[in-house]
């Protein structure tokens, strides 16, 4: 037995009660950022601790980086959660393989490699300036070994994250560009997310906008939205409002409510909408096979043929709803209790390719990627604005256009879905939820979507 096994075994012991579940949970990361081709900065951080979440008659949470300081509180509260699913735990265990390990190179190897990167991208020859180029790398290992009520649980996923940000200029407008590409796995992933030829494509298709794009006018037409698009659109807005705790209100104060918890029917959009959230995806950044509190983690059918589904649920809500657990509880970090989160959360894809999505389409517009979203605390009212944004004419994708705005109603837009092309494309994010905030890693991602009639307005 190791010693955190030791060490989870003696704090468990502490805690005589019907649920207990004890956790150690470290993540080690390097974080490595180039402005214009020089080197920025070296962050390296360890952090690592023990936690004991555990039931008696309400739900008590306590976290230390030493593990002798635990033992039950004396206090007697009325809490949220006042019965739980008293499901057995899983045993498992479930790991990301690092083909490549994340420490098979050198630093100053890794410093080489982004400064090369950094390097093509600013010797690209456009029309447009190029003032201000951020290239961020980073990697993480999360591992988490849960003892809850004598089951043990033990995850080990590694992480990279590659993030950047353009500021460009010409003919007389400046735009900002902002994304991120990442995977869970090891060095391999950097050379299946191609960074240098998606960095240098991104510069050539922003001075495309910044020297062609011309402007629309408002009215409705139909709207294709890329993966991109269609990904943000499923987090922030099938996601978030589809989170079990956040529908029964624990969220209110801190994020706000869902649109769930006043709708009365379960249509919510066209036949053609299936959105999915799935954390068996290999390599994807929600990566997870057992969750926090020792369910086995499964593929969830959040809408099926536009009808609610399913909701993320933990062994609180489920107990609450009468329904079962489908494994959706994560911590960020020790110091944080397990809650509801998404983690690869994406429009489900159709059958027909991108040629025939927009074949039929005789006015529209294709948002490729965003400049920004909002959505308000309900879920329901949202707004993008495209960046790379081009027009459709009869069928066919065209000339690029300035900064088109979709904005709406989640059950409108969701109404409006008549059509998926067959494509996947996953992107990485960083969820936000909690109090004390808890930022986690999640994919997010689809096909590309066709909505029918939409209003567009321009800024």
């Amino acid at each position: 037995m190791t010693q955190i096994e030791d060490e989870l075994e003696s704090i468990a012991r502490r805690f005589p009660f019907r649920y207990v579940e004890v956790r150690h949970h470290q993540i080690s990361s390097r974080v490595i950022s180039l402005m214009n081709g020089e080197l920025l900065g070296v962050y390296d951080e360890i952090e690592g601790g023990y936690s004991v979440r555990y039931f008696n008659d309400a739900l008590f949470f306590v976290s230390s980086q030493n593990p002798n300081e635990f033992e039950p509180s004396p206090e007697r509260v009325m809490g949220w959660s006042s019965d739980f699913l008293d499901s057995e735990p899983e045993n498992g265990t479930y790991q990301v393989d690092e083909k490549t390990p994340l420490s098979s190179i050198s630093l100053e190897e890794k410093i080489a490699l982004l400064k090369d990167i950094s390097k093509e991208v600013l010797s690209q020859r456009i029309e447009s300036k190029l003032h201000n180029f951020v290239l961020t790398y980073s990697e993480s290992v999360e591992e988490k070994e849960i003892l809850i009520n004598g089951s043990r649980i033990v995850g080990r996923v590694p992480r990279i994250l590659v993030s950047y940000n353009l500021v460009m200029s010409g003919n007389g407008r400046t735009i900002t560009a902002w994304h991120e590409l990442g995977e869970s796995g090891g060095l391999e992933r950097l050379k299946e997310l191609k960074v240098g030829s998606h960095l240098v494509e991104r510069v050539k298709s922003l001075d495309l906008i910044l020297q062609r794009g011309k402007g629309i006018t408002t009215g409705r037409r139909d709207v294709v939205l890329s993966p991109i698009l269609s990904g943000i659109m499923a987090h922030e807005s099938v996601g978030h409002p589809f989170e079990a705790d956040r529908v029964l209100g624990r969220e209110f104060a801190q994020a706000g409510t869902s649109y769930l918890a006043i709708m009365n029917s379960r249509k919510i959009g066209n036949p053609a909408v299936n959105v999915a959230d799935d954390p068996t995806i290999q390599n994807s950044m929600g990566y997870f096979l057992v969750d926090d509190e020792g369910v086995k983690a499964r593929r969830k059918l959040l809408i099926r043929e536009g009808e609610v589904n399913e909701l993320l649920q933990n062994r609180f809500t489920a107990k609450r709803g009468n329904v079962p657990n489908n494994g959706s509880a994560r911590a960020s970090s020790f110091d944080r209790e397990p809650l509801i989160r998404m983690s690869n959360t994406f429009f489900v894809p159709g059958d027909m390719n991108f040629r025939e999505l927009v074949e039929d389409v005789k006015e529209g517009i294709f948002f490729k990627t965003y400049m920004e979203w909002n959505i308000d605390d309900m879920r329901m009212g949202q707004r993008y604005i495209g960046l790379e944004a081009y027009e459709i004419k009869h069928g066919e994708v065209g000339e690029p256009v300035l900064f088109p705005v979709l904005e709406g109603k989640t059950t409108e837009f969701l109404s409006a879905i008549d059509g998926a092309d067959d494509s996947l494309e996953f992107y990485p994010g960083t969820c936000g939820k909690g109090d004390p905030d808890q930022g986690i890693p999640v994919s997010m991602g689809g096909p590309n979507l066709r909505l029918r009639n939409v209003m567009v307005k321009v800024i």
